[in-house]
C-alpha cells in the first residue's frame, strides 16, 4: 500500500526507485537525495504536499529564520541546491541534537534555542 501511494505521488515504479524509498523511509537520518533528473525532489514535493512542506534554499536571505519556524511545529522542509558545503547552523538539526531546556525539548539554530517538535 505504501510504495501505491509513493508510485501516485511520482516516485518511478522500477524496483532501484523503491528500494531508494524504503531506504528512505526507514532512515534514522534524513537524506541527502542526488537527484539530477528532478524526479526524487517532485516525489517529495507531492508526497508531504498535504503536511505544508516547507522548501528552503540555504543562502536565500531567511532561510534560516523559517527553518526556526517550522522546526516546533514539526513541517516537513526541503532543502534544495545544497552545493558541496553546509551551513554549520544546520549541523545540530540534521544530528538531531536535541536537549531539554526549561521542559521543552529543544536545538540551537545558530545562535537562537528552537523548540523541537520530535514529529519534524
Amino acid at each position: 500500500v505504501k510504495i501505491r501511494d509513493w508510485t501516485i505521488d511520482g516516485l518511478p515504479n522500477d524496483s532501484f526507485s523503491i528500494d531508494n524509498g524504503i531506504m528512505m523511509s526507514k532512515a534514522r537520518r534524513w537524506p541527502l537525495l542526488v537527484d539530477p533528473q528532478g524526479q526524487a525532489n517532485k516525489w517529495v514535493r507531492n508526497m508531504e504536499a498535504s503536511r505544508q512542506l516547507l522548501v528552503l534554499k540555504p543562502g536565500v536571505d531567511g532561510y534560516l529564520r523559517q527553518l526556526a519556524s517550522a522546526l516546533p511545529l514539526g513541517r516537513p522542509v526541503l532543502l534544495e541546491g545544497m552545493g558541496e558545503s553546509m551551513d554549520a547552523s544546520l549541523v545540530p538539526v540534521l544530528l538531531k541534537q536535541t536537549f531539554k531546556q526549561a521542559g521543552s525539548l529543544c536545538v540551537k539554530l545558530g545562535d537562537q534555542v528552537v523548540d523541537w517538535n520530535p514529529e519534524f
